[in-house]
């Protein structure tokens, strides 16, 4: 099962469901600070030389998660194995289909968590 009571998704579709689903994550811990300080800048709480910092550091950020997402798919799925912090709450509600390759020390995880 991927979602609970829903179907088993192909090695591709499981593929891509990661991936879109990291993607957003990550996108959104790099652009919601930048979104946060864009409110403050607006309330008059920084100055033009704070966004400027702002949006240089953001943009650097950018740029190591565009390299990472233009990896293959197998290197990407297998890169994204190594968030635990993400993949494994992800892994709960998102069970692989046979031919995926799930590091086994991820599944140990998630089985401790699971008894």
């Amino acid at each position: 099962m991927t979602a609970k009571g829903s179907p088993q998704l192909t090695k591709r579709q499981w593929e891509q469901a990661l991936i879109d689903a990291y993607y957003d994550y990550r996108w959104r811990q790099i652009l919601e600070p930048l979104y946060e300080k864009f409110k403050r800048w607006d309330a008059g709480e920084l100055d033009h030389a704070d966004m400027d910092q702002a949006i240089h550091e953001t943009h650097k950020e950018t740029r190591k998660a565009y390299s990472l997402f233009t990896e293959s798919k197998s290197m990407l799925v297998g890169m994204i194995q190594w968030d635990r912090d993400w993949f494994i709450p992800w892994l709960k509600d998102h069970h692989p289909p046979p031919g995926v390759h799930v590091d086994p020390l991820i599944l140990d995880e998630l089985e401790e968590e699971e008894d």
